[in-house]
């Protein structure tokens, strides 16, 4: 069984070499202290990532498709350009994160946390977003076609409407 820790304090390269030669085995960094660490790039496609901390992180152009990700907590983290379609989002907190064109499509994040993040272009087509909080967000030019907001928190969150036709917001609680 491999120490993904450990070979993740190797190098993220190395990590990412040793996962594509071993792409059948399962990856578990559930628990881990990652905060304020540099994992541009890593690829954790699928992995056990519950209640990971990568808070002040960096995950800029990071695969994260697919990862359980649970309870984590990614305050100031930099996913600019990450892929996080499919992921488990549940009860995780983006507070001041850069998920800019960022890719969330198909993610479950019911009661998540995005206060004050920047979503600047990001893809959350066909999101589960259900009680997810966006107060103080920059959603600008992000794209929701199919998602669900029913009863998120909109307040003080920059987006323009018309980038939220195509979503469902019964409930949602947005600006006057």
């Amino acid at each position: 069984m491999t120490d993904w820790l450990a070979l993740l304090g190797e190098s993220v390269e190395a990590f990412n070499r040793h996962r594509a030669a071993h792409p059948d085995e399962p990856v578990s960094l559930a628990g881990a202290d990652l905060e304020r660490r540099s994992l541009a790039g890593i690829d954790l496609h699928g992995a056990d990532l519950v209640g990971v901390n990568v808070c002040w992180g960096d995950l800029t152009n990071s695969n994260l498709e697919g990862a359980d990700m649970r309870r984590s907590r990614l305050e100031g983290c930099n996913l600019t350009g990450a892929r996080l379609d499919g992921a488990k989002l549940e009860y995780t907190t983006f507070r001041t994160a850069i998920l800019e064109r960022a890719s969330l499509r198909g993610v479950a994040m019911k009661a998540g946390v995005f206060s004050l993040s920047s979503l600047k272009g990001a893809s959350l087509h066909d999101a589960d977003l259900r009680r997810v909080s966006f107060c103080d967000a920059d959603l600008t030019d992000a794209v929701f076609d199919g998602a669900d907001l029913r009863e998120a928190d909109l307040r003080w969150a920059k987006y323009d409407v018309d980038d939220m036709l195509r979503a469902d917001m019964r409930g949602a609680r947005i600006r006057d």
